[in-house]
């Protein structure tokens, strides 16, 4: 049985990978596993894999679409970086953690449903998303991390959803505003900047 999936050092054997079906024995993808397997355009992952870890489809620049397992909690640090071609991403429920840079420049990305699960967004998440369009920030998110939505050219809608204890979007502003400090953290194209904000955040 193959409980770990690792294939980084082999990867020269696979600079002609255009797809794959992990089978449902696999429970774990290693670091940088397809790493530059920029042929690869579709990938099956069983939901028998709980963990896939940083770097995993670095720089995959043909994949276009990914289904996230049930099983995963946590989305590491560049798991999906630069893969430029990704146009959808399904998040599942019951994934918590966004880490750094995870879909970092991923131009072609249009459009992505953050589940209600999510408590964390980090550091530059979703920068350099030119193509994404609107985000919805659902009422579980308590973290959000700097430049999360930075260089999203696109973005001509962002909304905290009602309910949410640490960020709102008052006034309709399409921005996520930090309630306990009125320090604006994010903004889009769209945004309007209320009265009640006393700080502009980084970026």
């Amino acid at each position: 049985e193959i409980y770990t999936l690792s294939l980084h050092d082999a990867l020269p054997i696979f600079d002609y990978l255009t797809s794959i079906i992990i089978p449902n024995s696999v429970t774990h993808i290693g670091d940088h596993t397809f790493s530059n397997c920029r042929g690869l355009t579709s990938v099956s992952i069983p939901n028998s894999v709980s963990t896939i870890e940083e770097y995993t489809f670095n720089h995959c620049s043909s994949l276009i679409s990914v289904s996230i397992p049930s099983n995963v909690t946590t989305i590491e640090e560049y798991a999906f970086w630069k893969c430029t071609d990704l146009t959808s991403i399904i998040i599942p429920n019951g994934v918590t953690t966004i880490k750094h840079c995870s879909f970092y420049e991923c131009g072609s990305l249009s459009s992505v449903i953050i589940p209600n699960s999510i408590k964390s967004i980090g550091d530059g998440a979703f920068c350099g998303c030119s193509s994404l369009a609107s985000i919805t920030i659902p009422g579980s998110v308590t973290s959000i991390g700097n430049e999360a939505f930075s260089s999203c050219s696109s973005l001509a809608t962002i909304i905290v959803e009602n309910g949410n204890s640490v960020y709102d979007s008052r006034d309709n502003c399409n921005a996520i505003i930090e309630k306990s400090t009125n320090i604006l953290i994010a903004g889009c194209k769209n945004s309007t900047i209320p009265s009640s904000v006393t700080s502009i955040g980084r970026f």
